[in-house]
């Protein structure tokens, strides 16, 4: 009866250690077919393609990252690489590069992710339309470039003093396309002209035919009924040129 147990026990012993040697093999032969893209390449075409990224995409905000796609150590041999993008513009989410080498012809393409983390102003309070914007009303936001908002703002001093022509959430980005110059000439009130040209200089008054803010383009009725068109200036009048 013993050896009928450690028969058994030695035949369960030598089954264990089979199973966890094939256990071992399996598992550094997945190690072994596992892309090499998901390690990190340090190969030339890697690190030239990455430094390229960087300085390309360097634009785009605080911390850009580069992610290569692409297992560039199954790639022809390259020297000398020399990226290049094929198409025109600043680099940003799945990218394709093109590598040229000095020894031979062939062009090597590497596919590579691009991110960047980037600030811009929020309301930091609801804000109601018409209102002038101060410091204490504005907020800062970060996120991948791929999200900002269209038109967002990432200097305080483009919001400060503006008028905001829509109601804002707390939260919402303030865009230029919110926001307007205050108005320094307002519709139906008396506005004064300053007419000029090479050697001369004319002052009138008129009717003001819409509302403007500095720079902006507005239409006067003069009292003989023509109407002329002035730039605002930073004084409320508008400057005609001749």
């Amino acid at each position: 009866m013993q050896r009928i147990l450690n028969a058994t026990r030695a035949f369960c012993l030598a089954r264990l250690f089979r199973l966890v040697v094939v256990g071992l093999v399996l598992g550094l032969l997945a190690i072994a077919a596992t892309p090499a893209a998901l390690a990190t390449p340090d190969d030339a075409i890697a690190q030239a393609t990455r430094h390229f990224l960087m300085s390309q995409a360097a634009s785009l905000g605080d911390d850009v990252d580069v992610e290569l796609k692409s297992d560039t150590s199954r790639l022809p041999e390259c020297r000398s690489p020399q990226p290049f993008l094929p198409r025109e513009g600043v680099p940003q989410g799945r990218v394709m590069v093109g590598i040229r080498c000095t020894n031979d012809e062939r062009v090597r393409y590497v596919q590579a992710t691009v991110s960047a983390s980037v600030r811009f102003l929020v309301a930091a309070t609801a804000l109601k339309r018409g209102e002038r914007l101060s410091a204490d009303m504005l907020d800062w936001e970060r996120a991948d470039v791929s999200r900002r908002p269209r038109n967002a703002l990432d200097d305080p001093s483009q919001a400060i003093d503006k008028v905001v022509t829509q109601r804002l959430a707390q939260g919402m980005a303030l865009r230029s396309d919110r926001l307007r110059q205050p108005y320094l000439v307002h519709r139906g009130e008396p506005v004064t002209l300053i007419a000029g040209g090479e050697g001369f200089s004319v002052t009138r008054e008129g009717e003001a035919l819409n509302n403007g803010g500095k720079g902006d383009s507005v239409r006067a009725r003069m009292p003989d009924g023509d109407v002329l068109q002035g730039q605002v200036d930073a004084r409320g009048r508008l400057a005609v040129r001749y």
